[in-house]
């Protein structure tokens, strides 16, 4: 368990992001953050909290003040050993309501742009060991999104319209072989409904039978055949309305782990790629999914597709309007390097959206992230940071953001830290169409950080 607070003053000299070539309002803002983590690994419970308040206090204008709370916890609790468990999670975070509108790298900004958004499930389920039949496991998973603007300034009344709370329910079965026989085989249930609390409810439903051949100490052959729901431009869906098939091959070793897939589903011919290396000095992860999801499911992390993580400053999910279902294509790559004097990550990442509901619309992301850090002394550390962003949106707009940071850290002593960030964020847009609130502009920030563990 650990329990600190962090003290900090910064200076930018765009408060509001203000466009270029306009009057743009610089400001001191005073960060008073305290924080508490703690982790556990038993035999019963294993699970993590970190939770951290941070309040905001602007020079000459207090009625800017605001208070921030971020919150990531889960847990699984053994109930009966070996058979029943339980798992829950919880969180609470600032997120984007409107990615086309002006943004930026702290929740200090006052940009009028951001939402609280709460998420938490709770999902029992119960594992049997059937022997030679295989391995059964069913669960039931419960779900919560929900809204709100409290502690952030100067929001409007209509700000969280279209915002509305959801609530999932969610089960899935499966039997897989027993992993010592050469020709495996595995079945697959899930069904998932998501009910807003304001219009239509719609469900994810997949059933599939695969099978897996074993050709040598590291390769199997793999193939799947199911039916799930299809997804229909007006909107609506039908459950178990389109059959899909894919068929491919893993490796996996000590260092390697691959697998690749190719088929066919209610869109179209489909892939899916991943592959690991663990190497003693080189981390290596490069995904590709495609899945049909939507924003609700995104939070709530219950979504089929996972892929590499994504690295600071890099915003993986849509706009909080945008929630309706679409089909995701994401593909991402993340490469560690671990030097003896510092660390060198690079994270790539892409992604294609196409909504159902708006006429095959899309939206595509794409990021790119390095991460530097060097030792430059037993307790010092020095980070430059590049990335960059394209955002093109489904009216036509391209939005361009690329920023640089410096982060300079030190630890005084066991219980004191301090940290200097420098920061440059530069926006630019273009678009056939102008949009309200779209803007070119850029920012600087000196951020001053104290930090005192208890």
């Amino acid at each position: 368990m650990v329990a600190g607070i962090t003290l900090g003053e910064l200076y930018t000299d765009n408060l509001t992001l203000a466009a270029n070539g306009s009057p743009q309002q610089s400001g001191w803002v005073t960060q008073v953050q305290p924080f508490f983590k703690w982790a556990r690994s038993g035999p019963r419970l294993s699970g993590m909290l970190d939770y951290k308040m941070t309040g905001y206090l602007y020079a000459g204008q207090s009625r800017s003040n605001q208070l921030a709370h971020d919150l990531k916890t889960r847990a699984t609790l053994a109930v009966v050993e070996q058979h029943l468990f339980v798992d829950g999670m919880a969180s609470y975070r600032r997120e984007l309501i409107n990615n086309e509108l002006a943004s930026g790298q702290g929740t200090f900004f006052l940009n009028n742009n951001s939402a609280n958004v709460a998420t938490a499930s709770l999902s029992p389920y119960w594992i049997q060991d059937l022997g030679n039949v295989g391995v059964a496991t069913l669960r039931y998973t419960f779900g919560r999104v929900m809204y709100d603007s409290h502690g952030i300034p100067q929001q409007g009344a209509g700000l969280l319209n279209g915002l509305t709370d959801i609530t999932s329910q969610g089960v899935q079965f499966n039997l897989v072989s027993p992993e010592s026989q050469t020709l495996g085989w595995n079945i697959g249930y899930s069904d998932q409904r998501i009910d807003p609390d304001v219009g239509n409810s719609f469900e994810y439903a997949l059933a599939k039978l695969g099978t897996s051949w074993q050709i040598s100490n590291a390769t199997r052959l793999l193939a799947d055949v199911g039916k799930e729901t299809r997804f229909l431009p007006d909107g609506t869906s039908r459950k178990w309305g389109a059959s899909f098939w894919d068929a491919g091959f893993s490796v996996s070793n000590t260092r390697d782990h691959l697998k690749l897939l190719v088929g066919h589903r209610f869109y179209g011919r489909s892939y899916e790629f991943s592959w690991t290396r663990s190497a003693a000095l080189l981390t290596t992860m490069v995904s590709y999914v495609e899945q049909p999801t939507d924003l609700s499911q995104q939070l709530l992390g219950q979504n089929l597709a996972q892929s590499a993580p994504l690295s600071t400053g890099i915003n993986g999910l849509p706009s909080l309007r945008q929630q309706q279902v679409y089909l995701m294509k994401r593909g991402s790559a993340s490469v560690g390097y671990e030097m003896p004097t510092g660390r060198l990550q690079v994270t790539l990442y892409d992604e294609r959206r196409t909504y159902f509901i708006l006429d095959n619309h899309q939206e595509k992301v794409a990021n790119g992230n390095v991460d530097w850090l060097f030792n430059i002394g037993p307790f010092t550390t020095l980070t430059p940071t590049v990335g960059w962003q394209r955002y093109q949106f489904e009216d036509g707009q391209t939005r361009y953001n690329r920023y640089a940071q410096v982060v300079l850290a030190h630890q005084l002593n066991p219980k004191n830290f301090a940290a200097l960030r420098l920061r440059h964020d530069s926006n630019n847009v273009s678009y056939a169409l102008p949009v309200v609130g779209a803007r070119t502009y850029g920012a600087n920030v000196i951020f001053l950080q104290l930090t005192h563990l208890f």
